[in-house]
C-alpha cells in the first residue's frame, strides 16, 4: 500500500505518543522512522498534502472569524486625524466631517457607532478625552482616518487604543493610509486599511461578510514561520529530476566558448539547495535577516536542514543531473552552527569514500568572518568545499561597527588567512561606501580590498554604496537617497528606484556621483583592451578598485571638493553595479 509522507508522519507520531506514555520501546520507534520516515527521501511528495499538512497545524480557519469579531450588532469608534498642538493652534480646527458621516451611516445600518475629535479636547483641556473614551464602552471596531501630517500622533493614539481596548480590531482610512498602506498595516497595531470611501466596506466588515468578498480593504495576517519538520519537507519537496539546469549551463557554455577554464566550468554547472531560513545577526544592510520576523511580528528560531536532508536532496541532484559539479548551500551564513557544518562534511567525507556520491563535487557556502577557525575550514575542505563567500564589507572597523557587522577588520584577514590555508578560495564581497563613512573609511577599505584583488587566491566583488532596500535597518533610519523616477509602460504609473545611500560626507558623495557616472565607460573601455567577454564580479572588482583609487587621489589632491553640481544625479544605476555577486544555478 502507498502512503504519502503526510500519512507517514501521523502515524510516527502516534507511535511516538505511545513511546512517550511507555507503551512502546525506543527501538520501535526507532525501526519505524528508519523503515519508513525516511523512505520519504525517495518518494516523490504530493504538494497537495504537504500544504494541508502545513494549513491544518498553523493556520487559523474561517474567514469570517478571522480578527476575532463577534456576531451581529458592533460597537464601532471612529476617529478623526490629530495635529501637533502647534499646528492645531494655528489652523481654524472644525468637527471631523468625515468620520461624523461615516459614524452616522453605521448608526443608520443598524449599528452603534460614535466619532471622535480629539485636536478640540487638546486645544481647550477640556474632555472627554480619548482616554475617557476609549473606557467609555466595549468597543468592537476602532477606526482611524490618517493624514501624512497627522501620522505620528495618529500611531500614538492607535497604540493607545490596542492598551486600552486590546480586544477591539483597529481599522484605518483617508488619504495617508490609502497611499501608505504597507507602513500603516507594518509599523501600527492596524489590522484592516480602507481604500477609498470606507461606508461599503466598513459596513461589510460589521455586517460579518468574509473577508474575501469585502470591497476596498487591504488587510494584513501575519505569516506563520515553518517549523524544522515543515522546512525539511519543503526542501525535498522540489523537484530536482524536473528542473532544466542544462539548459542554463549551456547558455553560459556557448558565451565562454574555447576561453572557459576548469574553474569556469565548476562555477558554471552549479545547482542551489536552501540550507537555512534566516540568519539572525541583523546587518543593517540586509533585508532577509528581517523577513520571516517582520512578517510573522515575533521572534523566528534559526531552522537548518538537517545534514541528512541536504545529503539526501545532493544525491537526487547528482543522479538526475550528472553534469553537475557544485552544490551551492544556499544560506546568509552556513557556517553559523560550526558542529553540524563539521557534521555535514564528515558524511558528505564517507558517502565519497563510499562513491555514494562523486568525488570530484565541489560545495560553495556563505560564512561570516566571525564563524571561521581552522578545525571546521579543514572538515571543510575535505569534503570538497572549493569556494566560500565571506562578507567582508569593509576594512575599516568603525564602517564594520555601522553596519552591525559584529566582527572586525582583525578577523576579516584572519577568516582570508585560514581559507587560503586549507586550500577553499574565499569571494570577498566589498561595500566601498556607506551613509557615516569618511574618506579616510573609504581609503581603508580599498586598499585592503586591493592586497586581494591582485592575489588570484582570491575573488573580490565590489559594489559602490549601500543599496536602501526596503527590509533595511538603512532604508528604515537614512533618507537622503539617490533616487530615479521610471515610468511603468501602458499604465499612467511610476516608479521610485533608490539606488543608493548618500554620504553625509561632502567628499565621499562627489566620489559617490563620479563613480556612478563614469564607472561603465572605464569599464568598456577596459574590457575591449583585456578582451573580457564575460563580466563577472571576480574579472571586473580589480577594474572597479583601480577606478575608485583613481577618483579618490583626485579628490585628495584639493583640501575640500566641493559638490559638483554638473554631475548628473538622475543616471540610472550602473550596468556593472546590477549584480554584486556571481548568481550560480
Amino acid at each position: 500500500m502507498h502512503f504519502s509522507i503526510v500519512n507517514y508522519y501521523i502515524i510516527y507520531n502516534i507511535i511516538q505518543y505511545f513511546y512517550e506514555k511507555k507503551a512502546l520501546t525506543k527501538d520501535c520507534l526507532l525501526c519505524f522512522y528508519n523503515n519508513n520516515i525516511s523512505k520519504y527521501k525517495i518518494m516523490s511528495m504530493d504538494q497537495s498534502n504537504f500544504e494541508s499538512l502545513h494549513n491544518d497545524k498553523f493556520h487559523t480557519k474561517g474567514e469570517s472569524s478571522f480578527f476575532g469579531l463577534k456576531k451581529g450588532k458592533k460597537n464601532i469608534l471612529l476617529i478623526s486625524p490629530q495635529s501637533e498642538y502647534t499646528a492645531a493652534d494655528r489652523s481654524f480646527m472644525a468637527p471631523a466631517l468625515g468620520v461624523i458621516r461615516l459614524a452616522g451611516y453605521m448608526n443608520e445600518k443598524g449599528h452603534y457607532a460614535e466619532s471622535f475629535e480629539p485636536n478640540l479636547p487638546m486645544l481647550n483641556n477640556e474632555g472627554p478625552f480619548l482616554d475617557d473614551v476609549l473606557k467609555n464602552k466595549k468597543w468592537d471596531i476602532i477606526g482611524f482616518s490618517i493624514l501624512e501630517e497627522t501620522f505620528i500622533q495618529d500611531i500614538k493614539n492607535m497604540q493607545l487604543a490596542k492598551k486600552k481596548c486590546p480586544n477591539a480590531l483597529i481599522v484605518a482610512g483617508g488619504i495617508e493610509a490609502q497611499f501608505n498602506y504597507q507602513n500603516v498595516l507594518d509599523k501600527t497595531p492596524c489590522k484592516i486599511v480602507f481604500i477609498s470611501e470606507g461606508e461599503k466596506s466598513l459596513l461589510a466588515l460589521a455586517n460579518d461578510r468574509p473577508f474575501n468578498e469585502i470591497p476596498g480593504i487591504v488587510y494584513k495576517n501575519s505569516s506563520v514561520p515553518l517549523d524544522q519538520e515543515t522546512f525539511n519537507l519543503a526542501t525535498s519537496s522540489i523537484e530536482w529530476e524536473k528542473l532544466p539546469y542544462e539548459k542554463y549551463w549551456d547558455y553560459y557554455l556557448k558565451k565562454y566558448g574555447d576561453k572557459a577554464t576548469e574553474d569556469n566550468l565548476n562555477e558554471i554547472h552549479t545547482a542551489r539547495i536552501f540550507s537555512r531560513n534566516r540568519c539572525p545577526i541583523g546587518c543593517k544592510f540586509c533585508s532577509s535577516t528581517n523577513q520571516i520576523t517582520w512578517g510573522s511580528g515575533q521572534k523566528v528560531p534559526v531552522i537548518s536542514a538537517t545534514e541528512d536532508t541536504l545529503i539526501h536532496n545532493i544525491k537526487r541532484i547528482v543522479d538526475s543531473h550528472p553534469r553537475v559539479r557544485t552544490i551551492y548551500l544556499t544560506d546568509d551564513d552556513f557556517c553559523i552552527n560550526k558542529r553540524s557544518v563539521i557534521n555535514f562534511c564528515q558524511k558528505i567525507f564517507e558517502e565519497k569514500k563510499a562513491n555514494t556520491i562523486p568525488k570530484k563535487l565541489t560545495f560553495m557556502a556563505f560564512c561570516r568572518a566571525s564563524d571561521a577557525n581552522e578545525e571546521m575550514f579543514e572538515w571543510m575542505s575535505k569534503a570538497g568545499f572549493r569556494r566560500l563567500n565571506i562578507g567582508i564589507e569593509s576594512f575599516s572597523n568603525k564602517v564594520l561597527k555601522e553596519m552591525n557587522k559584529r566582527c572586525t577588520t582583525e578577523e576579516n584577514h584572519f577568516s582570508l588567512k585560514i581559507a587560503k590555508k586549507v586550500g577553499i578560495r574565499a569571494f570577498l564581497n566589498i561595500i566601498a561606501t556607506t551613509p557615516d563613512s569618511t574618506l579616510e573609511d573609504v581609503e581603508k577599505t580599498i586598499e585592503g580590498a586591493l592586497k586581494y584583488v591582485v592575489d588570484p587566491f582570491y575573488h573580490v566583488g565590489l559594489v559602490m554604496g549601500i543599496k536602501p532596500l526596503k527590509g533595511t535597518d538603512y532604508f528604515e533610519t537614512y533618507s537622503d537617497f539617490k533616487t530615479r523616477v521610471e515610468k511603468i509602460e501602458n499604465t499612467n504609473f511610476h516608479l521610485k528606484h533608490h539606488d543608493l545611500i548618500y554620504s553625509f560626507d561632502q567628499r565621499v558623495k562627489t566620489l559617490q556621483l563620479r563613480y556612478w557616472n563614469e564607472i561603465d565607460d572605464f569599464i568598456d573601455t577596459e574590457r575591449k583592451k583585456k578582451d573580457i567577454r564575460h563580466g563577472n564580479a571576480q574579472n571586473l572588482s580589480l577594474l572597479k578598485l583601480t577606478f575608485l583609487k583613481k577618483l579618490m587621489d583626485q579628490i585628495k589632491t584639493k583640501k575640500m571638493v566641493p559638490l559638483d553640481t554638473q554631475l548628473d544625479t538622475s543616471k540610472p544605476d550602473p550596468f556593472n553595479e546590477r549584480q554584486t555577486v556571481d548568481i550560480n544555478g
